[in-house]
């Protein structure tokens, strides 16, 4: 819980097997973040961090930690999506938070699709950066050969967020602070790469996504078109997903590959802040936020998208 209680509110969502701490690799724009004012909010999932994995069962029952492997196996991912909802919501309660806005990262689409299922009326704005709907059906939880693949994958946190090679490289200290969190997210508890989370949320994938027909509030998708790990096959999805929000607004990037979520993480809190029909660019030295009828205009005057410091911002060495 990041800003100002009287700041606008926005749940941050991050992607698969990440944690809390997810939040901090987005930083790098706190001046922009304090200046906007806003607050953000983020609520570890089952399994993750220093959150214990206690799914739920068919019944949307919590199954305890230290249930033991047939207990566990009883886990419904569907029903534990759902009561990943119903902790967000019970802690904005607790803080006294009515209106909120929601921010999806990459995995966390079907988790912020949930959310603003169950909150309704209450959500503010919608923003899915690179967020996925759905993957192909297939194997799952609580399959042992499935437990053991995701376990191999996040044994070796710099393997699980090695983001190189991407605008990240372009942040000091950006992809040491994501394998500080993929560690954390792994092995805080001494949980040794536990694989029970990581393979939750990827059998949530499989599943057919939260019904969101009914949602009135604002979307705005943040895609890459070069992105091969989220394609924008999964963009088309949740726009028509959200068939009946009021207004939908695509941010696409002809360049972008999976790192718009960071690469453009400025335009995100702008449009949080409010300011959705407004970019912000850089442009002679400075940043500034113009309309976006005149961006053509700053385009052709050498104007670029985001703030100055992706300017100059300096690759590190090779």
């Amino acid at each position: 819980d990041q800003g100002k209680k009287d700041w606008r509110t926005v749940v941050l969502i991050g992607g698969a097997g990440t944690g809390a701490r997810a939040f901090e690799l987005t930083e790098f724009v706190r001046d922009l973040r304090e200046e906007l004012g806003i607050r953000v909010i983020c609520v570890e999932r089952n399994g993750i961090g220093m959150t214990e994995f206690e799914p739920a069962d068919a019944d949307g029952n919590v199954i305890p930690a230290g249930a033991g492997d047939e207990a566990l196996a009883l886990a419904d991912p569907v029903k534990t999506r759902e009561m990943y909802a119903r902790d967000v919501l019970e802690v904005l309660d607790k803080e006294g938070v009515t209106t909120f806005s929601i921010i999806g990262i990459s995995g966390g689409g079907p988790y912020a699709g949930e959310l603003a299922r169950q909150a309704g009326w209450r959500v503010r704005s919608i923003h899915l950066a690179v967020a996925l709907c759905q993957s192909a059906p297939g194997g799952g939880y609580p399959d042992p050969a499935f437990l053991a693949a995701y376990r191999g994958y996040i044994i070796n946190p710099m393997w699980w967020w090695d983001m190189t090679g991407t605008t990240a490289d372009l942040i000091p200290g950006w992809q040491e602070a994501a394998y500080e969190e993929a560690a954390w997210a792994a092995f805080v508890r001494g949980q040794d790469a536990d694989p029970h989370a990581v393979a939750m949320d990827y059998t949530i994938y499989k599943m057919t996504p939260p019904d969101v027909s009914m949602v009135a509030a604002p979307v705005f998708t943040y895609y890459g078109e070069q992105d091969t790990t989220v394609p924008l096959e999964q963009r088309d999805r949740w726009v028509a997903a959200y068939s009946n929000s009021e207004k939908i607004k695509q941010r696409n990037y002809p360049d972008g590959v999976h790192d718009v979520q960071y690469r453009h993480y400025d335009q995100i809190l702008l449009d949080v802040a409010g300011y959705g029909d407004y970019l912000i660019v850089a442009w002679k030295g400075k940043t500034r936020v113009i309309s976006e009828d005149q961006w053509p205009s700053y385009e052709a005057r050498g104007a670029t998208l985001g703030i100055q410091a992706w300017v100059t911002a300096t690759p590190p060495e090779s």
